[in-house]
């Protein structure tokens, strides 16, 4: 999923997990959406920190595990 809402939100066809969300031409405002995006659908965001520091499969590992953790947290309940 990230790199497919990367590549909408920055109407950049060609991006790989290797790629980092700010040379992508990224900035903070698009991360905002692409976290409340997230957040929408599986009810946990992205660490912008590792967004913009790391690769998009950084990003989309670190999303998958909050994803889980929230999941865990819900079942816990």
């Amino acid at each position: 999923m990230t790199l497919q809402w990367v590549s909408e939100l920055l109407e950049e066809p060609d991006v790989t997990p290797e790629d980092n969300f700010i040379d992508l031409g990224g900035h903070s405002i698009l991360a905002v959406r692409l976290t409340r995006k997230a957040m929408d659908l599986f009810g946990a965001d992205y660490d912008l920190m590792i967004l913009f520091e790391k690769d998009l499969g950084a990003a989309a590992a670190d999303l998958a595990s909050r994803v889980s953790a929230a999941g865990a947290e819900e079942g816990g309940r």
